[in-house]
């Protein structure tokens, strides 16, 4: 290993973290793509993360954290709540509300999930198959 590669493995963590392609970070760092998918085995949980992390930066800048989302999801529940307090069955669109209560219920159950962080165990230098390395996950 040389005195560079840990910045070089560093980096190539961030820009597959971004999406970009391992032909398109070959071409940026000067690596050749076996390196790099073996890298990316190797450090797969880092990627995972810092993609999530990313993620999750992003949503916030564009307003669309998942908090945010929870309150605008329960303000357009209790709005078709309202409404259909203050309906009779006579009315046509009744089904359509309760419908759509059906589907904003889905999605605060799914925005309302754990964010998962995960890592493994085992020596990151390991070769060995990412599906038998013991993993730790936390949700948060």
């Amino acid at each position: 290993m040389n005195a560079k590669e840990p910045e070089i493995i560093d980096r190539f963590i961030e820009l597959r973290a971004q999406g970009w392609t391992v032909a398109r970070i070959a071409a940026e760092l000067d690596v050749c793509k076996n390196t790099l998918l073996k890298w990316g085995r190797r450090h797969h949980h880092r990627i995972q993360n810092l993609r999530a992390l990313e993620t999750e930066a992003l949503s916030e800048q564009c307003r669309l954290s998942p908090r945010l989302c929870l309150e605008n999801l329960g303000e357009d529940s209790r709005r078709i709540r309202d409404e259909l307090a203050r309906r009779n069955l006579e009315d046509v669109s009744t089904s359509r509300l309760f419908f759509l209560a059906a589907l904003v219920r889905r999605e605060a159950r799914r925005l309302n999930g754990p964010l998962r962080i995960s890592e493994s165990v085992t020596d990151l230098g390991s070769e060995a198959d990412l599906f038998t390395q013991p993993t730790v996950t936390w949700e948060i």
